[in-house]
């Protein structure tokens, strides 16, 4: 969604002064630059990224509450149980981050800036001992557990954020309204500007969906970012959709049958295709057509 800049500053700026934070704590906390936050500061540029995301611990809020000066959902318990054991978690690692970094104790470091120059640390001294010593079996095992779970962690985002995109479609009446309402304005932040604009495809109206399962594999991996333009939703056979049904929604192939119905095809055969009737068509809701995907891998 658009957003007035103005505000997002005006929201920063109250929330640094109740807490009693300078410009230069925040820089500190966030390990981001000062000119960064001045424009943050001065309605020129707003937050984003992971940047945003530790300037919400920062300021004790949300992400969507900064830019949007509310909070979109009410409801959401077994994410925020979740959520509440990891920040629990979390936190309780603080001061032993400070520790190992050597950092000022005092200031209101976010957690996730902690976290990632601790990880930079720790690889920087696996790399050491990989120079010095012939790593054994055992402790090659122990580093790829490690990292596996760094993944997992970011997929975990990938994927809460999702739930978030689609409980707001819940909030409208109707699709059509949603995609009016909608615009991505993060353009540069994401890896499918340039193919959106090749394939002249709606990058305003593109939902940026990350594929939660291994239903699609080989094609689309877990934790592909697919971009979905939400303007084409006309069927053409073959192509891949983000689809909701009831309670489900994720990608599939979709083919029209000689009947009036529509087959939900998978590329991973352990996942069985499904067939929806012409008579229960209308349970099924075509969101937008995926014109591309990466499959990411961060390593």
């Amino acid at each position: 969604m658009s957003m007035d800049l103005d505000k997002v500053a005006e929201r920063i700026k109250d929330l640094m002064d109740s807490k009693g934070l300078k410009q230069v704590d925040v820089v500190k906390a966030i390990g981001i630059s000062k000119s960064s936050v001045s424009k943050w500061l001065n309605a020129k540029a707003c937050p984003s990224g992971k940047y945003l995301r530790r300037l919400s611990e920062v300021l004790e809020t949300s992400e969507y509450w900064i830019l949007n000066g509310e909070y979109p959902y009410s409801s959401y318990e077994d994410i925020d149980d979740a959520m509440d054991y990891m920040n629990a978690y979390e936190e309780s690692m603080r001061d032993h981050y400070i520790a190992e970094l050597g950092l000022e104790p005092d200031l209101p470091y976010s957690i996730r800036f902690l976290q990632e120059e601790f990880e930079t640390k720790m690889f920087s001294e696996y790399e050491k001992i990989e120079q010095q010593y012939q790593l054994s079996a055992e402790q090659e095992r122990e580093i790829e557990e490690y990292e596996e779970w760094l993944e997992w962690g970011e997929r975990a985002d990938d994927f809460i954020e999702n739930r978030l995109i689609l409980e707001q479609i819940k909030k409208y009446s109707n699709l059509s309204m949603f995609i009016e309402d909608f615009k991505y304005v993060e353009e540069t932040l994401r890896l499918q500007s340039e193919i959106a604009r090749r394939t002249n495809t709606n990058l305003n109206k593109t939902l940026f969906y990350n594929q939660e399962d291994s239903s699609m594999d080989p094609l689309i991996s877990v934790g592909a970012q697919c971009s979905v333009d939400l303007t084409k939703r006309t069927i053409k056979n073959g192509k891949f959709y983000l689809i909701r049904s009831n309670s489900f929604y994720g990608v599939r192939a979709l083919f029209r049958q000689s009947d009036g119905g529509l087959l939900l095809q998978c590329k991973n055969k352990e996942y069985p295709d499904e067939k929806i009737s012409k008579s229960k068509i209308d349970s099924l809701e075509v969101l937008g057509y995926v014109y591309a995907w990466t499959n990411m891998d961060p390593w």
